[in-house]
């Protein structure tokens, strides 16, 4: 069985590192308010979600994410060894993965948010450039960029 001790060091590590990543993430965030804010207008004014602007900020935040998870767990893995550190590397690997994963179902919210805005609001709002091929808001998960 492990000793304790090794994973109450981990817990203090990686509370140190959580912070100094977050106080970096903050400022991140910040920058990003203001491509949120447009794209909000957009949704209250035109009643429609641009793809390409939602691709923008799903872009952001994926890398700032992915850079948030390799900083801790460089930090964490920086006083680690042996079992602990092989649990901290497979937590890295999962906690990659997940965020992928959320991100590519979260692309799919323009396309089913046209969709719904479309169908709530009319049809003067369909059939535009950034909804897809043909008109039909949204394309398949496919053919986004992958964060």
């Amino acid at each position: 069985m492990p000793d304790a001790g090794r994973f109450s060091e981990l817990g203090e590590q990686g509370s140190r590192a959580v912070m100094e990543a977050a106080a970096v993430l903050e400022r991140e965030l910040a920058a990003g308010i203001s491509d949120a804010k447009v794209a909000t207008e957009r949704l209250a004014d035109e009643h429609r979600v641009d793809q390409e602007e939602f691709d923008q900020l799903v872009h952001r935040v994926s890398e700032n994410t992915h850079q948030l998870i390799d900083a801790v767990s460089e930090r964490v893995l920086a006083g680690t060894g042996g079992e602990v550190s092989e649990h901290a590397r497979r937590l890295t690997a999962n906690a990659h993965d997940v965020l992928d994963l959320l991100l590519r179902l979260g692309s799919l919210a323009p396309g089913l948010a046209n969709r719904g805005l479309q169908d709530a609001f009319g049809p003067q709002h369909a059939a535009r450039p950034a909804d897809g091929a043909g008109g039909a808001p949204g394309t398949g998960p496919d053919e986004r960029p992958r964060g």
